[in-house]
């Protein structure tokens, strides 16, 4: 039932998109570029001396007018703005262009990275083959279904539809024919096809560009992006406006994304709504003026305990706890269990955070990392505690330092007494 609300929710906003493109894909959330090291190259400042910052993102919000509400493709825009800088003799410099826009926050860097990654598969070029490496396939009746799946592409996927779509639509029709059909099978019909005639080689080609790129493995597309980003933007409209914050633009340990982008190539936009609210219900409960633990009998109150401000804290941690540990069992997270960076992320996303806040809360991963003793854990919070002396920070404590004390207390408390707990203690 909760489920179907969410999601009848969620479509409501969407509807009023129908028509035309009410959001834009400019930056307002991310500071410097994940990319940023890449704008000073020597062949970047030379092209912004032929093409000016504004004349790019004329250029750019032409080209994206011209996309259709129902399908923002990053294949069909990079071909528009190619187009484009043709007509300037510029053509060879479409990721100075990319870099340009993202400069002057036309663009995010999931933008960017979309873009980019389109651009290269638009660039790959089929292998040379010699038939006698290419696996040979029985004339059986199973080939036959599966060349005709091939020979469709054009027609049945590609028609009226993004290029990154099509092919994994097309790979999903081969695996449910041939499941879990490996990666030489595909390659030999591809070039068994072509090789008799069945298909152009134009047509060969764009599949060799999805087969050698493994598009069908890829989770964010500008589409799905744009379907996100304008389902959040019109549930959580940013009150405060566009703000800019470094910390999603790091890279994450292990993955060649930034916080942000693989906030969005891991997760739906339900998944963040979902995400964001835990921070937000963690931050109310922060606030509140009062908890109390009432003891009932036949429906009576017996006995109310009104906790201490720290106990409030320690109530609120735990209650936090549980909720992201709840998350995983939800049916829209199938189990994953988003860390804590994710939350905060997530939570910055839709406003919940502001910038100002952020790179200080998000730092506290780094107190709550168990492989840290007691004291590397003091010094973190010595440091955060004073970088926050400039936020406003509300009776006792603040969502801040709140967070760190009741971390760090729980720690000394621990130390103290490790097999047994504190009996001043609640929480």
């Amino acid at each position: 039932m909760f489920k179907a609300l969410l999601l009848l929710t969620l479509l409501f906003p969407m509807i009023s998109f129908g028509q035309g493109l009410a959001v834009t894909l400019e930056n307002s959330r991310e500071g410097s570029s994940f990319y940023s090291k890449k704008f000073t190259k020597r062949a970047y400042k030379k092209f912004k001396g032929q093409l000016s910052g504004n004349e790019a993102s004329k250029l750019f919000k032409d080209v994206f007018l011209k996309q259709q509400s129902t399908q923002v493709c990053a294949y069909s825009l990079n071909d528009d703005l190619v187009t484009e800088l043709k007509k300037k003799s510029l053509e060879k410099n479409f990721k100075n262009l990319i870099y340009l826009l993202r400069e002057s926050n036309q663009i995010d860097d999931v933008v960017v990275r979309l873009l980019l990654e389109a651009k290269k598969v638009q660039e790959t070029n089929p292998l040379d083959k010699d038939e006698e490496e290419i696996a040979n396939l029985f004339d059986t009746e199973e080939t036959e279904k599966l060349l005709k799946i091939v020979v469709s592409f054009e027609k049945r996927f590609l028609k009226n539809t993004c290029f990154d779509e099509a092919y994994q639509r097309y790979i999903n029709e081969l695996n449910r024919l041939k499941k879990n059909i490996e990666p030489y099978i595909v390659e030999a019909l591809h070039f068994q096809a072509y090789r008799t005639g069945l298909i152009t080689y134009s047509v060969y080609k764009l599949l060799e560009q999805g087969r050698l790129n493994s598009l069908e493995a890829s989770r964010l597309t500008l589409q799905t992006y744009w379907d996100k980003l304008r389902t959040l933007r019109t549930q959580y409209p940013l009150d405060r406006g566009a703000e800019k914050s470094d910390f999603v633009s790091k890279k994450v340990q292990k993955f060649h994304l930034s916080r942000r982008q693989k906030l969005y190539d891991s997760y739906s936009d339900i998944q963040i709504i979902l995400m964001a609210n835990v921070i937000k219900k963690l931050r109310a409960r922060l606030e509140y003026d009062a908890v109390a633990i009432s003891g009932y009998r036949n429906g009576e109150i017996q006995e109310t305990i009104l906790l201490e401000p720290m106990e409030r804290f320690r109530f609120a941690i735990k209650a936090l706890r549980k909720e992201m540990s709840l998350l995983s069992l939800n049916t829209f997270f199938n189990g994953r269990s988003p860390d804590y960076i994710d939350l905060m992320v997530a939570s910055y996303e839709i406003g919940i955070i502001p910038a100002s806040e952020l790179e200080t809360v998000a730092s506290l991963e780094e107190i709550w990392n168990p492989k840290k003793t007691f004291w590397d854990k003091a010094g973190i919070w010595i440091r955060t505690f004073s970088s926050v002396a400039t936020i406003v920070i509300p009776p006792p404590y603040g969502f801040i330092p709140a967070l760190v004390l009741v971390v760090i207390e729980g720690t000394v408390v621990k130390k103290k007494n490790q097999n047994s707990d504190d009996p001043t203690s609640m929480f």
